[in-house]
């Protein structure tokens, strides 16, 4: 039980609780537009701090941090048969501090170097799962039960943990829904976590299997095809590497013979001019003659023109000199020609000495390949064996996603079966929440209402129903007697021996309900020894539809008001901090 909560702080309202009802009342002065951006009279406060000191994270908690850096909290509450003290400060709460060393402690706190006694929150969390749920660490299921999962169930908090009795949050996870309801129920609760790995498998097989279906993956026909061209154009280029010879000096060899090939050109052309000039001096040779004289003597003398031995004799020197002349230019010509059919004859052999040097340097090149070539295939080859690896493993994922659906179907018929089995082994246990909660539901209305566990092939099913259940307020009772069912049924089998709630369990209960609620809950609490804490507000108290002798005001631990700071709970008011929107 949580015997008392307080602080280092004497603005704070302490309260010390008993077996039973236990009622935080709230007196409510302040006006309705208030409400939204301060806190009230600290109901929800209180709420938090028990939250705080059973291990919640603060950053979790609306709580005014930075007015509470100074605070420290405390809380004494019985734990393993034993009665702990510890003590929790917002500005170090990594840290709780202990009284004493209880022996038997499943687990023993640590000791700094002033001898104070302490834990690190995960051991703290640690040590309150196993005195309050007895939970075990031995498991090796990926999903399992935790204490602040657990806790949450009997001391729920926020406007979203009324909503659904088997969730204490909205968004709340289905695997965490089960696995933890299982286990306070009594129910073999590993059969919640293999189903939620099962899930998480059959997930993962629909989105690959749908990745295909879309085109986003190939066929595996397709991809075989495609698989078979790779191998193949992979060997090609495999091949050409092991043939591949690199020469260091490639790019030089290649200049040389482009350098021979523009040579070969330049003497090539200079070969074809030397020809069509010694063509040229060779026809002139064969065309040049000797001037006739005679025929200008001839005409002179049909004309009756003699000419004077002078005339004859200068005639005769003329011929001699022009005859001279091209004796002369013909010897020039030929010996031009012999020059050119030298130039010629060594310009060929230089054009076959070069075209034999350019012939060697391209069988060389031809025979081998530069290092960049070679690094460009090995690439290539690199790249083909990526793509091919590719192709394999999506060959193989759909392989692996059709025996993963035959796995899959098997694993939960095989996982429906062994839950099956379980239900009926643990028979005794469900019964007895079932029991319960007809129990208590029977106690608020005319009609008890029903626990409904089933058992599919995607683990536990459950539900409540309670007869005209149709209104907010009847909606609210189910989680009322659930809750309450809940701390019966695991004070049987472990320590968790209270129960809290908010003033959220009664907005919109019949105020008969309510009575019935409060003194039921009175009732089973005072017959099992166990805590029902709720927080009031002053205008719920049905007072009239209490019987005789049941007076609210014997099981009011303490009395918060809103009007002035100092009745709060901290004994000052404060800006709660807004939420973000999206």
């Amino acid at each position: 039980m949580i015997r008392k909560i307080w602080a280092n702080d004497k603005r704070f309202k302490p309260v010390e609780f008993s077996a039973g009802l236990n009622v935080i009342l709230a007196e409510r002065t302040l006006e309705s537009g208030n409400k939204d951006t301060r806190n009230g009279a600290g109901k929800t406060t209180l709420l938090n701090i028990i939250h705080f000191c059973l291990g919640a994270d603060l950053h979790r908690l609306s709580l005014p941090k930075d007015d509470l850096q100074d605070w420290a909290f405390y809380i004494s509450l019985d734990l393993c048969g034993e009665v702990l003290t510890a003590k929790r400060t917002i500005a170090n709460a990594k840290i709780i501090e202990v009284e004493t060393d209880i022996p038997g402690l499943p687990i023993a706190p640590e000791e700094d170097s002033e001898g104070v006694l302490f834990y690190k929150n995960d051991d703290w969390k640690n040590l309150l799962g196993k005195c309050l749920f007895k939970i075990r660490e031995e498991s090796t299921a990926k999903y399992t039960p935790s204490f602040r999962s657990l806790i949450s169930y009997f001391t729920r908090r926020g406007a979203d943990a009324y909503t659904d009795p088997f969730k204490y949050f909205r968004n709340q996870k289905t695997y965490d829904l089960q696995i933890n309801n299982a286990y306070l129920l009594g129910l073999n609760w590993l059969h919640a976590s293999e189903a939620q790995e099962i899930r998480e498998k059959e997930s993962a097989t629909k989105a690959l299997s749908s990745a295909i279906k879309a085109g986003i993956v190939a066929s595996q026909g397709e991809l075989e095809a495609e698989r078979v061209r790779i191998e193949r154009e992979l060997k090609q280029e495999s091949d050409a590497i092991k043939s591949f010879n690199v020469h260091p000096q490639y790019k030089e060899l290649q200049e040389q013979a482009d350098r021979l090939t523009g040579e070969m050109h330049d003497l090539a052309n200079k070969a074809l001019l030397l020809r069509r000039k010694q063509e040229r001096y060779e026809k002139t040779v064969s065309e040049e003659k000797t001037p006739d004289t005679s025929s200008v003597e001839k005409l002179f003398s049909e004309a009756g023109i003699h000419f004077a031995d002078n005339i004859r004799r200068s005639l005769e020197e003329a011929k001699g000199f022009h005859k001279a002349i091209v004796q002369n230019r013909k010897l020039f010509l030929e010996s031009e020609i012999t020059q050119l059919k030298n130039a010629l004859a060594s310009s060929e052999e230089n054009i076959k000495a070069t075209s034999g040097k350019r012939a060697e340097l391209l069988q060389l090149l031809e025979t081998h390949g530069a290092l960049e070539e070679f690094s460009v295939l090995q690439e290539r080859v690199v790249e083909k064996k990526g793509q091919l690896e590719v192709i394999r493993n999506n060959i193989s994922n759909i392989r692996e996603m059709a025996q993963h659906k035959k796995d899959i179907k098997a694993s939960k018929i095989e996982s429906e079966t062994k839950l099956q089995r379980d239900y009926e082994q643990n028979r005794t246990e469900w019964e007895k929440a079932v029991a319960l909660f007809n129990e208590n539901s029977q106690a608020l209305y005319d009609e008890p209402g029903d626990l409904i566990i089933n058992t599919t092939d995607n683990g536990y099913k459950l539900d409540v129903e309670i007869h005209k259940s149709s209104s907010d307020g009847v909606g609210k009772m189910k989680i009322f007697c659930y809750d309450l069912m809940l701390v019966e049924l695991m004070n049987q089998r472990s320590d968790i021996d209270f129960l809290f709630h908010d003033s959220s369990i009664f907005d919109g209960v019949d105020s008969r309900q309510r009575a019935l609620a409060l003194m039921h809950a009175n009732r089973k609490a005072l017959e099992n020894n166990f805590q029902y804490i709720c927080a009031l507000n002053s205008d719920m108290i049905p007072s009239d539809d209490l019987v005789e002798g049941f007076t609210i005001d014997e099981f009011v631990r303490l009395t918060l008001k809103d009007q002035k700071p100092e009745d709060s709970t901290l004994g000052f008011h404060f800006e709660l901090a807004k939420k973000k929107k999206g």
